[in-house]
């Protein structure tokens, strides 16, 4: 199977909270992010969702621990109880909050 990723992605546990966009209201969940990279996420989920699903998602970077990320992101694939997530209009500032905290991260593993 050929790699369709374009961006490094790091394995790293995070906490994040996850809710469907609709119906409203928004009915919010809480996970753990199992990798991450600058253009989406793979996450533990409690249930399957239907590919192209857009869910709001949030969740803390521990580089910047006072600005908590919020984005939207399409669902890729979800199967056996994980979600991997393509974000869509990710801003400039939450980029470089995500590539700070990688750069971080694989500083600290050399």
């Amino acid at each position: 199977m050929q790699e369709k990723r374009k961006t490094v992605r790091i394995e790293k546990t995070l906490i994040i909270q996850y809710a469907q966009s609709t119906p409203e209201p928004l009915c919010w969940d809480s996970s753990t992010i199992k990798n991450i990279s600058i253009e989406g996420i793979l996450f533990n989920s409690s249930k399957i969702f239907t590919n192209n699903a857009k869910l709001q998602l949030r969740f803390t970077i521990p580089t910047d621990p006072y600005n908590r990320l919020e984005a939207t992101g399409e669902v890729v694939e979800s199967f056996a109880n994980r979600t991997r997530i393509k974000f869509i209009n990710l801003g400039e500032h939450e980029k470089k909050m995500i590539s700070d905290y990688m750069q971080s991260l694989l500083i600290n593993k050399k």
